[in-house]
């Protein structure tokens, strides 16, 4: 993950992460649901060969978002 636009879109999904989390969303049930989707049978044939690395990839911001702590809005 060395290029900007990488960066950055790693970046928004952080964020997303992050605000569901702080919203009292059930981030592993949103992450677990994002997951499934990608490798649901009616994805698009174009989606399927980057649905492992977008898997992994959520669990790995998943797993960053678990040590931010979060202030009520």
């Amino acid at each position: 993950m060395g290029d900007q636009r990488t960066m950055e879109l790693k970046q928004a999904l952080l964020a997303v992460i992050a605000t569901a989390a702080s919203m009292g969303i059930d981030v592993d049930v949103l992450c677990d649901s994002a997951g499934a989707d990608l490798i649901d049978d009616e994805q698009a044939d174009w989606v399927k060969p980057f649905a492992p690395g977008a898997i992994a990839e959520i669990d790995h911001c998943r797993k960053i978002t678990k040590g931010f702590q979060f202030v009520d809005r």
